[in-house]
Parts: C-alpha cells; structure tokens; sequence
C-alpha cells in the first residue's frame, strides 16, 4: 500500500476567518502572479526578437560563409550562424524558462486557490453546525 506524507501531516482546523483571510491572500497571490506572467512573457517575445534580428544580421554579414560547390557547406553556413547569436539564443531560452515558471506558480496558486475554497466551505458549515457565528 502507497503512504504519502500528508497522510501523516497535522492540519490544525480553520475558523470561517482564517479560511477567508486564506482565501484573500491566494487571490492576492494570483493577482501578484498573474502581473508576473505578463511581465515574462513581454520578456520572452523581446527575447525573442532579438534573436530572430540577431539570426539575419548574421546571415546578412560579410563574413557569413556563402555555400557552394567545393566551397563552404549550408552546414558551415548554420555553424557560423549559430555561433554568431549564441548570446541571443541562450537569453531567449532563459526567457522562455523564466516564463513558464511564472505560468507554472501561477497554475499551482490556481489549484490552492479551489482546495482553499473548499476549506472556506468546510469552515462555514462546521461552525453554522456548532451554532457559533
């Protein structure tokens, strides 16, 4: 049989306002989150961008080898290229990591945000059961 770790974890009850401050402070979270993600994803495409720019300046220079036969190959080519916006790709990848980071907290705050939910509820109803309000 599977044992988790949570199955041995302490979880002390909620009052209806310590499930609610919860609830406010995932939305805060999300809020908080959801301006992250924005700000990664403007840095990604700006990152992207600039590799893209940085991929036909290197086609375009003088000293980009020019295939032909007997010559330089596409692959001599692509190499040189690629050595050229190196910088460029290696910050348009850490953008694109950086952003889907971001989308990943995000994600997590979202599925707090329907367990914290259903706390609130279990809060309610236990103290609307006990009768304290």
């Amino acid at each position: 049989m599977t044992s988790y770790e949570w199955e041995s974890a302490a979880f002390d009850g909620w009052t209806p306002a310590q499930a609610d401050s919860a609830m406010r402070w995932v939305l805060r979270a999300m809020y908080e989150a959801q301006k992250e993600l924005r700000k990664r994803r403007d840095a990604e495409i700006d990152a992207k961008h600039t590799f893209e720019s940085a991929k036909r300046s290197a086609f375009f220079s003088p000293d980009c080898p020019k295939p032909e036969r007997g010559g330089y190959t596409v692959a001599d080519r692509e190499a040189f290229i690629e050595r050229e916006c190196a910088e460029a790709r290696r910050v348009f990848e850490l953008a694109t990591a950086a952003r889907e980071a971001a989308q990943d907290a995000l994600r997590v705050l979202d599925k707090q945000s329907v367990v914290l939910a259903s706390l609130n509820k279990n809060a309610q109803q236990a103290f609307n059961l006990a009768g304290a309000h």
